[in-house]
């Protein structure tokens, strides 16, 4: 089966649960003034905890602050995480890196959850490492993102961390509703436009309904000068969420949610660069963002998704069921002319059935712990056909059918010796099954069998109420699978591929001053990843392998910085030096001491924001700066074997006022236009100027130009 090209555009949503009631937020405009730094509790150890006091990294990133930066999808708030970049060539099609860990294989590192749903594919069959979901953070109560392996308590495919959405639940409390209209327009490009709505509805003191939806119409900005198009890469994006929550008693809570999404997309923002064996080199073959095809290539993505979480309090701890089912649906269309002299058009259908249960002890005991059990059943199929037009007959097909499943046991303890000391522990044990069939121009099948247990030690020690040192030592992996192998495959390539794992070795100190003023959130972690999962090709068909081992070193870091009444100043960043420790397979092309893909050794933001009284309201002010180091691109087998992605900063503006219920906000996207590239890729249309497989073509996958916006929202 060939592989599904990065450029290729989907689009997935997530599932919101939560065991208990949560009270409905205040909006960032009922916010008051910061005084002293924010105190944030997030559930990364599946138990609300403040975030100072969990003993491994994690960032947080609240609705108040998303909503001030108008963050509504990856480009604009990744930056914020320390350690985290993106691979990425249009929304929906994100390959999110964490810690460097990366090799530019189709199995994900990054876990993803909507509270207690887990999002994506567990397989490497059914590409799950470029489908990380950019959910709009509407209705978000907050962001939380675990960076290093989560194995023990969160499973498979978090070798470099957890990306966690956390929702707003229906609230008891009292009738809210939210509506927001907002316009953009974007340099070399067009105009947009959005408007969403939310409403919590209290059906007596037991029962309350959740519900938000949007439209969104995002600007295109990217030419076609073989089709002669203008603004091609536009999109639609519908969705939705409802929830219903019921609590018959004060120690039970049932909570229903469905998620809807649809998008159609032109495709993502590219630029054609003239062919060149250079590594440094990314000249414009047209001009900016300007490339040439011979047929559209859009894309069509739905997604449904359904859960049902109770908690029950059974005095002595808490019992939790957490129950989904998802589909996806995606079609898209990739022009192929120069590698087939054809269209590819493409169909993935998923469907994952998930069930967890866990039962877990107060937190207020001496000895904490947790057990649970998790269960999940994967089918995807993805069909490819050669078509010389998008709707004329095709000319072959190949297609493959995988499914997958995996069942688990995992348990968590933390024993506090003295009021300052504790050590937390935890296990999981783990049995997956796959099974593959393809058929159509290859046929051929296959199935795998693993088991795999993680496991985590972590040590903290209280120096006093502000100020906390942690060790955390803790082991991921990621699920290997059968190859179903093309006809041309030389005997020596792999039936199967394993599983990969790492191990990561973290200290850190979190720490505030006395008057709540400064905070600082510091770590430096080593990794070791073993056995890597690799995607290469033969044939024209993508086989998965492994081979190579690659390390991590670096240091992370946030601090936040209240000067002064209603101003809030923060600084986050890292350095990580990520590369290969051992040759990769050959058809990869990965040498010993070649930089992991897409792991800049340097990454910072600044943010400032400011609250102040204006006209008798309350008006703000803020901006924003963030710095992306140079980049290696995928290995390849061919000179280059890297190319290297120059750096790029972006500075937004942002300020309004609030008028009771009403916020009106005016604000500036990447204000220096800046040209930065977040992926590179081979360009396989002979329109776009691709002169054979020795200097092939190249395609640069462009972050959004200079945007200027306004949005109005009304709360009541």
């Amino acid at each position: 089966m060939r592989a599904h090209s990065l450029p290729t555009s989907l689009l997935g949503l997530m599932a919101s649960v939560s065991a208990f009631a949560i009270a409905a937020p205040a909006f960032a405009a009922d916010a008051p003034a910061p005084n002293t730094v924010q105190e944030v509790v997030v559930t990364a150890d599946k138990r609300p905890e403040l975030i100072r006091n969990v003993p491994q990294a994690i960032t947080a990133l609240p609705e108040v602050q998303l909503e001030r930066q108008k963050a509504v999808g990856f480009e604009d708030y990744a930056a914020q995480v320390p350690g985290m970049t993106l691979q990425q060539s249009a929304p929906g099609i994100t390959r999110i890196v964490l810690r460097g860990i990366n090799s530019g294989g189709v199995g994900a590192t990054i876990g993803t959850y909507m509270d207690e749903t887990p999002y994506g594919s567990s397989s490497a069959l059914a590409n799950a490492a470029i489908l990380a979901p950019d959910l709009d953070t509407f209705d978000m109560k907050q962001i939380e993102v675990l960076r290093g392996p989560q194995g023990t308590l969160y499973g498979a495919s978090t070798l470099g961390g957890l990306l966690k959405f956390v929702t707003n639940a229906p609230s008891t409390a009292g009738f809210a509703g939210k509506a927001e209209v907002g316009y953009d327009s974007v340099d070399h490009g067009g105009s947009g436009w959005d408007v969403r709505g939310m409403v919590n509805i209290p059906l007596g003191d037991k029962l309350a309904f959740r519900a938000s939806g949007y439209e969104r119409q995002d600007p295109g900005y990217a030419d076609d000068v073989a089709r002669h198009v203008n603004d091609f890469n536009d999109s639609r994006a519908t969705g939705g969420r409802a929830s219903l929550l019921f609590t018959p008693s004060a120690q039970v809570s049932v909570r229903l949610t469905a998620i809807m999404q649809d998008l159609k997309s032109g495709g993502g923002p590219i630029e054609d660069l003239v062919p060149t064996t250079s590594p440094t080199t990314f000249t414009p073959l047209f001009g900016t963002f300007q490339s040439g095809r011979t047929a559209a290539t859009t894309e069509n993505v739905k997604y449904r998704l359904y859960n049902g979480t109770v908690g029950w309090d059974l005095g002595f701890g808490t019992l939790t069921s957490s129950t989904s089912w998802g589909t996806l649906r995606e079609a898209n269309i990739q022009d192929a002319t120069a590698a087939f002299g054809t269209l590819i058009v493409a169909h993935l259908n998923q469907d994952k059935f998930t069930q967890e249960i866990r039962l877990a002890s107060r937190s207020d005991q001496t000895l904490e712990w947790m057990v649970g059990g998790y269960y999940t059943r994967e089918t995807a199929s993805l069909h490819q056909d050669l078509a010389l037009t998008p709707t004329s007959t095709p000319l072959g097909f190949v297609q493959l059918d995988s499914n997958y499943r995996e069942s688990a046991l995992f348990a968590n303890a933390t024993y506090h010796f003295t009021k300052q000391f504790d050590v937390a522990v935890g296990g999981r044990w783990g049995e997956d099954k796959q099974n593959a069939n393809e058929f159509g121009l290859a046929s051929a099948n296959g199935g795998s069998s693993e088991h795999i247990f993680t496991w985590s030690v972590a040590p903290r020690f209280k120096l006093d109420d502000d100020t906390m040192f942690y060790g955390r030592i803790a082991k991921g992996f990621r699920p290997g699978g059968p190859n179903a192998l093309p006809p041309s495959a030389p005997p020596t390539v792999p039936t199967r591929f394993g599983a990969d794992s790492l191990i990561n070795y973290e200290l850190g100190v979190k720490t505030q001053t006395p008057d709540h003023k400064l905070s600082l959130d510091v770590a430096a972690f080593h990794i070791d990843w073993k056995d890597i999962q690799l995607l290469t090709v033969v044939g024209g068909f993508g086989v998965n392998g492994n081979g190579g081992k690659a390390s991590s070193d670096g240091i992370e870091w946030n601090a936040q910085f209240v000067p002064t009444h209603g101003l809030v100043l923060g600084w986050d960043g890292a350095y990580t030096d990520a590369h290969l420790t051992a040759d990769a397979n050959p058809l990869v092309g990965g040498k010993n001491g070649d930089p992991l893909p897409y792991a800049p050794k340097w990454t910072t933001a600044l943010n400032g924001d400011y609250q102040f009284p204006a006209f008798g309201h309350q008006g703000f002010i803020g901006a924003s700066w963030r710095y992306i180091g140079e980049r290696g691109s995928d290995f390849s087998s061919s000179a280059p074997r890297q190319r290297t992605l120059p750096s790029y900063s972006v500075v937004d503006l942002r300020g309004g006022i609030d008028f009771d219920r009403w916020t009106l906000e005016a604000y500036a996207k990447n204000i220096g236009d800046s040209r930065g590239i977040a992926n590179i890729g081979n360009n396989n249309s002979v329109a776009g100027g691709a002169t054979g497989p020795a200097t092939p073509g190249l395609t640069a996958n462009l972050i959004r130009p200079r945007t200027i916006g306004i949005s109005l929202t009304a709360r009541f």
